[in-house]
């Protein structure tokens, strides 16, 4: 018996046993790549927070220390997989409030600390990693790497260009009052805390500010130690200066004179 092969029968019979074969196929390469896929992924991961702390040449398992900030302090993670999964999930990552993950490097005595930053620009999620260098007074950005999800190109699809990202190198995050500063401004820096806004890019350049402030001030805590004890040392330094020169200095001096005798010490 021939097959009718214009029936309508033969056709959906034909499409179920495509879908059914194509659909088993992908499935299968799927599992079979899933390896290969995560170690891509972490790769990439990897060598953006190389980039950022601008140090790509270098083996990052063999110079960065991978850290959590839990309750304001940095603690070392044993549990790198962990780490990783939760950059890749950027809605979670997003959420997260305390054991922040974070990224250490130390090179010639200067240490130097990357931070996964993530938001929304104008069309989607944008993303990346920014390296900070603590001061005595303030924090310096030493690095940034950007990237989206699907923004306008030649406009806030630049943020992903270097020449965009290395704008931010030695800015600094707060200003005289202790405020966040750092920000993209429409119609270019006015001091230093400022970088120049992509022309026709506004709203991208308004989500990345968004994303810096956002995700840097979750570990503004551990970020100003160094600022907050410099502070303490001076004022300790201070306190003690009055002590010293206060009424019981002069009265334990008043205690100590000796009254003249006609004694002669033998």
């Amino acid at each position: 018996m021939a097959i009718n092969k214009n029936s309508n029968a033969y056709i959906i019979i034909y499409t179920v046993v495509m879908v059914v074969i194509v659909g088993a196929l992908l499935a299968f390469l799927a599992t079979s790549l899933k390896d290969k896929q995560d170690a891509n992924v972490l790769n990439e991961q990897k060598t953006s927070i190389m980039k950022a702390f601008g140090e790509a040449e270098a083996n990052f398992d063999e110079v960065v220390t991978i850290g959590s900030i839990t309750d304001g302090e940095f603690v070392v993670v044993e549990d790198a997989a962990a780490t990783f999964e939760l950059l890749g999930d950027r809605k979670a990552l997003a959420a997260i409030e305390n054991n922040l993950p974070i990224f250490k490097l130390e090179k010639d005595d200067v240490v130097k600390y990357v931070l996964p930053i993530v938001g929304k620009g104008l069309w989607g999620d944008i993303w990346g990693y920014v390296s900070l260098q603590q001061t005595e007074d303030n924090v310096v950005i030493t690095g940034i790497v950007m990237d989206h999800a699907g923004e306008t190109p030649g406009l806030g699809a630049e943020i992903a260009a270097a020449k965009v990202q290395n704008m931010f190198q030695s800015k600094k995050l707060y200003d005289e009052t202790g405020a966040f500063a750092v920000r993209m401004q429409k119609g270019g820096a006015q001091n230093e805390h400022q970088v120049d806004a992509i022309s026709g890019g506004t709203k991208t350049c308004d989500g990345v500010n968004a994303m810096l402030e956002t995700s840097i001030s979750k570990y503004e805590s551990f970020l100003r130690g160094a600022e907050v004890e410099a502070e303490a040392d001076v004022e300790g330094d201070e306190v003690a200066t009055e002590e010293c020169c206060g009424d019981c200095c002069c009265e334990t001096e008043e205690a100590t004179v000796v009254e003249p005798t006609n004694e002669v010490e033998e």
